[in-house]
C-alpha cells in the first residue's frame, strides 16, 4: 500500500462549503441557525 498525500486546506474548504450549504437550507426551511454553547461545571480552573 502506498502513501497518499492529501491537501488539508482543500478538504477543509470543501467541508466549510458543505456546512454552509446545509445551514442555508435550514434557514430557508424556517429553522434556527446552528450555534455552539459551552457549559462550565465546577470551580477547577484546570
Amino acid at each position: 500500500m502506498s502513501a497518499k498525500i492529501i491537501d488539508g486546506k482543500t478538504i477543509a474548504q470543501q467541508v466549510r462549503n458543505e456546512v454552509a450549504e446545509q445551514v442555508k437550507q435550514r434557514l430557508a426551511a424556517g429553522k434556527r441557525a446552528p450555534g455552539l454553547a459551552v457549559v462550565l461545571v465546577g470551580e477547577n480552573p484546570a
